[in-house]
Order: C-alpha cells, then structure tokens, then sequence
C-alpha cells in the first residue's frame, strides 16, 4: 500500500478548548507531511478567530459542543462521528491542541498503526529529563505506580494525550465512563478488560512555556482518576469505625447477661453489622456493580483476609522478627488492604458481561 494511501485510512483527532496561534500551526505543519482526514472537536471554546481559520483547510472537519463538556466527551463525540459519518477509515489518531506533540510523531503512530493494527498505541515521553517541569513529572509518576498496582499492567507513560486507536476498538471505548480527563485514563484502566494489548511508541518530550496551556488540574483532576481508590479507603474507614462503635455498644449489652463470653459476641457481632455495611457501600456506591455472586464472593474474601492477616503475622513474628507484632500488622494489613481492593474490582464486584 502507497505512503498516501495507508495515510487517508487514518484520522486525526484533535478535542480543543480555547486553542491559540499554537494549534493553527501544528495544523499548517502537518498538513506539509499528512494527506488523511483531520477531526477537531470545539469543546465550547470562545475563540472563533481560530476555528474560522481551521476551517479553511479542506482536510479539517470541525464539530462542535455548546458549552464546554470535557476532553473526554470531546473525543467521544468524534468517536461517534467516526463510527457514523468516516467508515472509510481503519484507525485514528488522538492528539492535543497545544503544540507538545511534534509532526514527526504524529505520522510516527500513524505509520505504526498500519504494523500494529490489533493493539492501542501510546506516544510514551521520557520524564527523566531536567526540563520535564515539575508537577507533571510528579503527576506521572503518582499514576503511572497506582496504575500498576491497582490494574497490574506497567505503562510508561499514563497522561500522554498522543493515541492511535484502531476504529473497531471505538464501540467498546465508547462503553467507558469519564467525561472530562479521567476518561482517558479510565481508558487505560480497562483495556485489560476489553483484551486491548497496549504497544507504547518512544516520541519527544516536549513542554512549551512549562506546559502553561495545559487545562490538566493535578490535584482536581488525579482526584477524578482515582475517585473509586479514594472511595474505597473512605468506605473502608467508616466501615472500621462502625465496627469499633458497635463492638463497644455491644460489649456494654453483653457484658451483664454474658459475663464469660461477651467479648467474642461483641466481636462477632460488630464485624458482621460492620461488614454488612462495607457491602452494601462497596457495591452500590464505589464500585457500582456486581452481580448476586457479590455477596458470596465478598464473603470469601473477607474470611481469606482475616486468615492471610493473622498467618501473615504470626509467621513472619515467630519466623523471623520475634518483636514488633504491631508494625507487623499494620505492615500486612496494608498490603492486604490493597490485595482487597484489587480483589473486589476485579471479581466482587466485577460488571457483569450481557450477552450481545
């Protein structure tokens, strides 16, 4: 297949809000080199100047939101317009307005869609370098270690915005939650899921005035990613709070009408209101899913964890350390912790698959 040809089964896509000079420039300098389709997505912007100019290249298609409504619907409403309007074309190409993805790149995963057509492709950067500023090396380093630990799969680079993605993936891409930038990473996050193998492509790094443009919020936005993480340490600490309420109410009762006992039913007791209400939480407010096997499953679990915790313990206490039974479990119930979490996203709680 001719250079030229392979190029017009690929799409641009390109979500934009309140763009500048920067934005008409990449367009102007990939045009030089890129004969393909190019999709921009006005995500209520104000800067019409930009957009009439845009749409006087014959090769851009401009779409438009009302109002702003996030990076992530942005690319959603291309997907659709993709999926509707572009059947022509094999895969696409995401980037961003602000200049950091330079041409060459660009046509890089372009080219490299045509070898990797069965997989998702990430424009990696390399955030060892001095320039790289410092909240998104920071920013990328936080996710790129939660990441793994929560979905278990190494990814270099977590925030790049530069993606080739072939169409047919766009239908089950669609699926995924997120309006605004944690929809690219709620992406990431079930591509293991969805059996999309991620093939990462080596690309320059670049941060123009210190990634000034950029409209990611670390701290609004890395809240949003990890929305359900965070939901799950909260629910946890209330959960371990009604317990230790409960256990004292309990003990109180019991200790007058069960003197010799009192302690066991208080415990038992507590943990069973306890981790009823863990359950509930869980599967109806952070995970939102889960089938009737939830229950059961939870269950397993939490009878698991109770025995790992205590073995882990008493092993590594008499085994090894003989002193510092505290840390030690503070140290096991962690990783457990963790472990959890894991656990009841991806069997608990796991979405159930609906027969097509």
């Amino acid at each position: 297949m001719k250079d030229g040809d392979m190029m017009k089964e690929v799409g641009i896509v390109m979500p934009a809000y309140q763009p500048d000079e920067k934005t008409i420039r990449v367009i102007e300098e990939l045009r030089q080199v890129y004969k393909g389709p190019i999709i921009i997505v006005n995500d209520g912007s104000d800067a019409s100047y930009i957009f009439n100019k845009l749409a006087t290249f014959p090769e851009v298609t401009i779409l438009h939101h009302a109002m702003n409504q996030g990076k992530g619907r942005a690319l959603k409403t291309a997907f659709h317009y993709v999926l509707n309007e572009r059947p022509d074309l094999r895969s696409i190409v995401t980037i961003d307005a602000d200049g950091q993805h330079l041409t060459k790149d660009i046509i890089k995963l372009v080219h490299s869609l045509h070898e990797a057509a069965d997989a998702l492709l990430l424009g990696v950067r390399n955030f060892s370098q001095k320039h790289i500023p410092l909240r998104s090396k920071f920013g990328n380093e936080c996710t790129k270690i939660i990441y793994r630990l929560i979905i278990g799969t190494k990814i270099s680079d977590t925030q790049t915005g530069l993606r080739g993605i072939p169409t047919k993936f766009l239908p089950a891409l669609l699926q995924v939650t997120g309006e605004r930038f944690e929809y690219e990473m709620n992406i990431l996050a079930n591509l293991k899921e969805l059996q999309i193998p991620i093939v990462e492509i080596p690309i320059e790094t670049v941060y123009l005035e210190s990634n000034k443009s950029s409209h990611f919020r670390p701290l609004h936005d890395s809240f949003q990613i990890y929305k359900v993480f965070f939901g799950y340490a909260m629910v946890s600490g209330a959960s371990f709070l009604i317990d230790i309420l409960l256990f004292f109410l309990f003990a109180k009762i019991f200790k007058i009408v069960a003197p010799m006992s009192f302690i066991v039913i208080a415990t038992v007791l507590a943990r069973l209101l306890s981790s009823l209400f863990n359950y509930y939480v869980n599967r109806h407010a952070v995970f939102k899913s889960g089938s009737k096997k939830s229950f059961y499953r939870y269950y397993v679990l939490a009878v698991f964890i109770m025995l790992a915790s205590a073995s882990l313990v008493q092993l590594l206490y008499s085994e090894w350390l003989h002193n510092g039974e505290v840390l030690l479990k503070v140290f096991v119930d962690t990783t457990l912790f963790i472990v959890a979490f894991i656990v009841q996203r991806k069997w608990v709680f796991q979405k159930e698959k609906h027969a097509s």
